[in-house]
C-alpha cells in the first residue's frame, strides 16, 4: 500500500511546483500548459514563474496562448460544485472564478475543512493529555487534565453538531 502512495505523493508535489526544466521550456505547449494551470485553479501568477526558469534557458514563455488555455481551463474549475470540493480540500483560492455560487461554495467547504483540522487538532490534544492521565499524575495536575479534557471534549461535540438556520420571510 505505502509502495502505491509513494508515486502518486511524489506526483502530487511536482504538480505544485511552478518552476520549469530547460526541456519542458523548449517543448511546452503554452495553451496546455495555461489550461492545466487555469483547471486546477493554479494562481495567475505561475506565468511569471515560467518565464523567468524559461528565459534562463533562452526560451520566451508565449503568455498569450497561455492566458487563453488559462482562461478554458478556469470555466472546468469554477463550476459551483468544485469550489466546494476545493475548499475542503484546504486548497487555496486565487480569485480566478466570477461565479458567485463557485465562491460562496468554495467557503462553505473551507469552513468545513477548517473545523475538520480543529477536530484533528482536539483529538490529538485529547490523546496527550490521555496518556499524560495514564502515567498517574499528582493530584492536582490530574484534575486539572480532567477538566481540560470536559472542556476539548465538548469544544469537539460541539463542533461536530450541525448548525441549522432558519430564515422565515413573511
Amino acid at each position: 500500500m505505502k509502495r502505491a502512495l509513494l508515486p502518486i505523493t511524489v506526483l502530487t508535489l511536482l504538480s505544485g511546483c511552478a518552476s520549469m526544466s530547460p526541456d519542458e521550456c523548449k517543448t511546452a505547449d503554452w495553451y496546455q500548459v495555461g489550461y492545466q494551470d487555469g483547471v486546477n485553479g493554479n494562481n495567475p501568477s505561475i506565468i511569471n514563474d515560467y518565464s523567468k526558469d524559461c528565459a534562463e534557458a533562452g526560451v520566451s514563455a508565449d503568455h498569450a496562448r497561455w492566458k487563453e488555455g488559462f482562461d478554458k481551463g478556469t470555466i472546468l474549475y469554477c463550476s459551483p460544485d468544485n469550489g466546494y470540493q476545493v475548499g475542503i480540500a484546504g486548497k487555496e483560492y486565487y480569485g480566478v472564478c466570477q461565479s458567485e455560487q463557485f465562491v460562496k461554495n468554495y467557503q462553505l467547504g473551507h469552513q468545513q475543512y477548517q473545523v475538520q483540522q480543529r477536530i484533528n487538532e482536539i483529538d490529538t490534544q485529547i490523546n496527550v493529555i490521555d496518556n499524560q492521565l495514564n502515567n498517574k499524575p499528582d493530584k492536582d495536575t490530574a484534575q486539572r487534565l480532567r477538566k481540560d479534557r470536559k472542556a476539548l471534549t465538548e469544544e469537539r461535540s460541539d463542533l461536530l453538531t450541525p448548525n441549522i438556520n432558519f430564515n422565515l420571510h413573511f
